[in-house]
């Protein structure tokens, strides 16, 4: 048998890592959110979070902005937690960008406290990955800079958003030009 006509699945695209942009959206500049999916009508488990070719519909103005972030630096979690018959997902999004300078810094000084929602593509992924919803937004939970002592030594700012209740939501699409 030659190894390259075996046709099982090989799951070659499972790498790690994130893509380097970050879209970020103030959840006040939504006017509608994509219906969530129907519990009971699910027949495999991607139905649970899977909101496929829906959208969000942005108020006038308004759509999601991109952050670039620093490849192999930023990473997901989402775990379930909570006593038995009221478990929430908690799902943490740190995102690092090499460098420390007054744009970083007021970046996370005018979100520290804002409301919002963050979408991003595992590598390699063709939806994107969504926190927050209305109601239930995600929000900056930490950052910082640092800066290390030695001139070979890393410079980063770093912030983590956070969400919880709802699990990562998938989409096709989110808005990247204003609404009209």
């Amino acid at each position: 048998m030659d190894l390259f006509d075996y046709s099982g699945a090989l799951h070659l695209e499972e790498s790690a890592a994130l893509e380097t942009d970050v879209f970020i959206a103030d959840a006040e500049d939504v006017e509608t959110y994509p219906a969530l999916p129907d519990l009971s009508a699910g027949t495999k488990n991607s139905d649970y979070v899977d909101l496929a070719d829906a959208t969000f519909t942005m108020k006038t103005g308004k759509k999601f902005y991109k952050f670039s972030a620093t490849l192999e630096r930023n990473s997901f979690e989402s775990t379930l937690e909570g006593s038995r018959g009221a478990k929430s997902f908690v799902n943490m999004l740190t995102i690092t960008k090499s460098g420390a300078d007054k744009d970083l810094v007021g970046f996370l000084r005018a979100n520290r406290n804002r409301r919002l929602i963050v979408a991003f593509k595992n590598l390699g992924a063709t939806q994107y990955c969504v926190l927050g919803y209305k109601g239930l937004p995600a929000e900056v939970e930490s950052g910082g800079v640092s800066v290390s002592a030695e001139v070979t030594g890393d410079k980063n700012t770093t912030f983590v958003i956070r969400s919880i209740f709802y699990p990562p939501l998938y989409i096709d699409e989110i808005p990247l030009t204003e609404a009209v």
